[in-house]
């Protein structure tokens, strides 16, 4: 399976694969596809400063990189939060899920560079 086979996969807020995805569930999902680690769950809630707060504590496992690199995670900034994240597939493009979307999609991140959404860039770091 590979990052085409879920596009069009529904959103749903919580959503862990395979048949919905929230912006962390398809995280989690692709990068245990290409690691064979799976990132830590951080919970799920409807509240965007907590999913913040909670995307802040699970940085810990991911480590900050300098610019977009396949199959790394991009943040964004949704308002005053930065709570969406995408899974980086090339060096202009990212994989989704966005209930404004309706699910699993791929998008430039120039598009969204030029708004100011992009909070970072960010390299899983699994423990063996």
């Amino acid at each position: 399976m590979t990052y085409i086979d879920l596009l069009g996969v529904p959103f749903e807020l919580g959503g862990r694969g395979p048949d919905s995805f929230d912006c962390y569930g398809l995280v989690m999902h692709l990068t245990e596809l290409a690691t064979g680690k799976r990132p830590p769950d951080y919970g799920v809630s409807g509240d965007a400063a907590r999913i913040g707060a909670m995307m802040a504590c699970a940085r810990v496992f991911w480590k900050k990189l300098d610019g977009p690199k396949p199959g790394c995670c991009v943040l964004f900034r949704m308002g005053r939060h930065i709570n969406h994240c995408g899974y980086v597939i090339d060096a202009n493009r990212f994989i989704h899920a966005w209930d404004k979307t309706g699910g699993v999609t791929i998008e430039r991140l120039s598009d969204w560079e030029k708004s100011k959404r992009v909070f970072g860039f960010y390299e899983y770091q699994h423990a063996e």
